[in-house]
């Protein structure tokens, strides 16, 4: 996605989607919904603290399949270059300077497979606002349809089916709309450890709609197979399908896993517009201490004066959880865009060095404050509305799961 200027938010909005809940209630009840990291967190959430109870015990839905819950991303950030348009861009999501945001105020209503031997279904509804849906909603008649507003607007991020059939080892087929495979950065805000995203994460695949079938070879090695309508994509071309496959290995006793994801195809219908893009990943868990390694790297046919396009880059995590509530993390990015073509400055390199805490005081609450610096080797000064070639940040949020 390229970088845009956006208009400063107002408060009355927010309030105005916030009041259409109650319908967006009544719709997760009717859509069909799959299995996630977020399954148990409303029974820790803090309606449970509260209440003594959690959200699905007032729905009385604790006893059944179905399991409802949700986030509430908000954090600040500020430029220490005092960007005068109040924009941190290129970077994303994290992009306003000196305004408290609400980044994902997140719902969903999930029912999650049972791998046994028998044929089962479930599903999963994801329904989002926040200053985050700009980044993640799918182009055609889907949610960028839902609102205008340019800054704070509403996402509908997976809406899918899943099928779990019981041959060999159990294969899984996920059908409808939901988050892309490739990467190793995640759109839900409480999965990443920093706040702030890498030039890497803004430039694949946030969403795909199509098809995607898993396979556990064995205790290692996994496989997923799928056919899409492209990155981001819902039916604007529904004719250029592409293909979004992965191969991961996984070792337990040594903590190292390896994954290897791509997308091909069109991403226009009439015309030559060849997309591949991967993602490679190594991981390796030392104690306490998790190390991340990222290579991703993309083409696409006829992107800059007709001629192809590329950008890749090389992402490096280390982590340290020091305690159950204390971890600290440092993360170094190196992403070159070769053509200009995803960042708008020209034929350029982008550097960042991003350093922050993670504090976790109850299970339901998780604040992280960083420090991030950026620079470029550009043909065009890319910060502070085109007038440096670096910034600092100093940013902080909170996630809090219902």
């Amino acid at each position: 996605m390229l970088a845009a200027h956006y208009k400063k938010p107002l408060i009355h909005p927010i309030f105005n989607k916030i009041m259409n809940f109650p319908l967006l209630i009544a719709i997760l009840f009717i859509l069909p919904t799959a299995t996630t990291a977020n399954a148990n967190e409303s029974s820790t959430g803090l309606i449970n603290e509260l209440s003594g109870k959690s959200i699905n015990d007032w729905l009385r839905l604790k006893d059944s399949a179905w399991n409802l819950g949700g986030w509430l991303a908000s954090g600040i950030n500020y430029n220490a270059n005092s960007a005068g348009n109040h924009n941190n861009g290129p970077v994303s999501m994290t992009d306003r300077n000196s305004e408290l945001n609400l980044y994902q105020l997140n719902l969903f209503i999930e029912k999650t497979i049972n791998k046994s031997n028998t044929w089962n279904m479930g599903g999963r509804l994801d329904y989002m606002f926040g200053t985050d849906t700009r980044y993640t909603q799918a182009i055609g008649d889907w949610d960028s349809q839902i609102t205008k507003n340019s800054y704070y607007n509403i996402a509908i991020p997976q809406a899918y089916a899943e099928i779990f059939a019981p041959l060999g080892k159990g294969l899984t087929a996920k059908l409808g709309h939901f988050y892309s495979i490739i990467g190793y950065e995640s759109v839900p805000s409480g999965l990443n450890f920093f706040a702030s995203h890498t030039y890497s994460f803004k430039s694949s695949p946030f969403t795909t709609t199509g098809a995607l079938f898993n396979y556990q070879l064995n205790d290692q090695w996994n496989i997923n197979l799928g056919a899409v309508t492209g990155p981001d994509n819902f039916n604007r071309d529904l004719g250029a399908w592409s293909q979004m496959s992965g191969l991961s290995w996984s070792n337990t006793e040594t903590g190292t896993s390896l994954s290897f994801s791509i997308m091909q195809g069109d991403v226009y219908q009439h015309q030559s517009s060849n997309l591949v893009y991967y993602s490679a990943i190594f991981q390796q868990n030392l104690g306490n201490w998790h190390y991340v390694l990222q290579h991703d790297r993309g083409t696409q046919d006829h992107a800059v004066n007709n001629q192809t396009a590329s950008w890749y880059s090389v992402v490096n995590y280390l982590t340290y959880q020091a305690t159950d509530q204390w971890g600290i993390g440092v993360r170094g990015e190196w992403f070159r865009d070769q053509s200009g073509f995803r960042y708008n400055a020209g034929e350029a390199g982008y550097y960042d060095v991003t350093a922050g805490i993670n504090w976790k005081p109850k299970n339901w609450l998780l604040v992280r404050p960083e420090i991030r610096y950026d620079w470029s080797q550009a043909q065009l000064a890319p910060y502070n509305n085109g007038q440096r070639f670096n910034q600092w940040l100093l940013g902080i949020d909170a996630v809090v799961q219902f």
